[in-house]
């Protein structure tokens, strides 16, 4: 739970590997220029990293592959950390293969593959938690995900984004700092009723590293309150 981008990239029918290749090291090349933390190799899907740095809410040592790899999907994928609280963003392609219904009396677990495909990459990137370290940083973070989604816009590739930030469509900053500082509410209040039902040593969380996190849950109660009371009492009785 966090502020978070959603985002699907895709390329028409008939895009050539190449093409995907020079837009991720095109990527690559923007986001060293642009100050992320630590920027990846281009790999194939089903290929890891092993001497990537530990991300954020990953596995120490190797970047994430939550997209890539498995059967009926294959393509290129690009991973880079804008910087420290900020999850790892992923670009690229991978080629699904479209899934067909069974064919009358076959077992339903036997999966039929279509030999039409779709070439796009579903992912999100939770930039959050960057704010543990300031407004700037958590604007920085949140910006250089915007920038790198903006290049891949400007090179022709079809890029539909959910920011709840709401800066993809607004270009507000004022708008996404609004939105940051509620968001850091309403998950500290939360935070709170965990910890009050099952202790503090219990709930691990992002949010309670805060420095000012006392003062965003009494906040965050004053606000969200009368929303988050019904979980307070369902947890309560549990």
């Amino acid at each position: 739970m966090g502020l978070t981008i959603h985002y699907t990239l895709s390329v028409k029918r008939g895009t050539t590997v190449r093409f995907v290749l020079n837009l991720l090291r095109a990527t690559a090349r923007c986001a060293r220029k642009i100050g992320c933390a630590h920027v990846g190799k281009v790999l194939h899907s089903t290929e890891t990293d092993a001497d990537a740095p530990p991300f954020f809410d990953c596995a120490p040592g190797h970047e994430r592959r939550l997209h890539g790899g498995g059967r009926g999907s294959n393509g290129w994928l690009l991973e880079v950390w804008p910087g420290e609280g900020c999850e790892t963003v992923v670009f690229g392609i991978l080629q699904h293969r479209r899934i067909l219904a069974p064919k009358p009396g076959q077992a339903k677990w036997k999966t039929r593959y279509s030999k039409r495909s779709d070439w796009k990459l579903d992912a999100f990137c939770k930039t959050q938690y960057a704010g543990a370290h300031g407004w700037e940083h958590f604007r920085a973070c949140h910006l250089r995900v915007i920038q790198l989604l903006d290049l891949w816009r400007e090179a022709g590739a079809q890029v539909e984004v959910h920011d709840e930030g709401g800066y993809w469509k607004s270009r507000s900053e004022k708008k996404l700092r609004q939105e940051l500082e509620d968001c850091d509410r309403l998950i500290a209040a939360l935070g709170g009723v965990f910890k009050d039902a099952y202790g503090s040593g219990e709930v691990v969380a992002p949010i309670f590293g805060y420095k000012n996190f006392e003062r965003l849950e009494h906040e965050g109660q004053k606000e969200f309150g009368g929303r988050i009371e019904p979980l307070r009492k369902s947890l309560t009785k549990t």
